[in-house]
C-alpha cells in the first residue's frame, strides 16, 4: 500500500499565493467538483504555472485529504480523487498507518468515495 499516493508536476508555481476564504456564492471544488455553498470556507490559491496564470477552490473536506496523502512529493490540481483511486483505492484499508491523523470526516468522505469507486466497476 502506498501511503503518499499523490504526486505531482516537476515544476511548481513560479509564484503563488493561498488564502482560506469564505463563500459568497455558490463555487464547485476542483477535486471533487461538488458544491462549495455559500458561508462555507474553502481554499483558493492563484499564482503563475508555466508562465500562465490560474486560480483554483478546493473544499476544506479535500484540502485535508489531499495535504494527508501528498507528503513532499506534491500534488496536481484536480487530480487528487483520480491520483487516490489508482494508487490507493486498490488496497486501501479503513485502519493502519496511512489513516493516522485523518479526521473521522475526512475518513468517511475516503470511504464513500471508494465505496461509490468499487460500485463503478459492476
Amino acid at each position: 500500500m502506498v501511503c503518499c499516493p499523490l504526486y505531482g508536476g516537476e515544476d511548481g508555481p513560479s509564484c503563488s499565493t493561498t488564502k482560506v476564504r469564505t463563500a459568497r456564492k455558490e463555487h464547485h471544488c476542483v477535486e471533487c467538483r461538488e458544491p462549495i455553498v455559500a458561508g462555507t470556507k474553502y481554499e483558493y490559491a492563484s499564482g503563475v504555472w508555466d508562465g500562465m496564470p490560474d486560480s483554483f477552490k478546493t473544499c476544506l473536506s479535500c484540502v485535508e485529504i489531499r495535504n494527508h496523502f501528498a507528503c513532499s512529493s506534491g500534488w496536481e490540481y484536480g487530480s487528487v480523487w483520480s491520483q487516490l483511486e489508482e494508487s490507493f483505492f486498490p488496497d486501501m484499508r479503513a485502519g493502519g498507518p496511512c489513516m493516522e491523523g485523518l479526521s473521522p470526516e475526512a475518513k468517511a468522505r475516503l470511504f464513500d468515495r471508494r465505496m461509490a469507486w468499487l460500485g463503478d466497476d459492476e
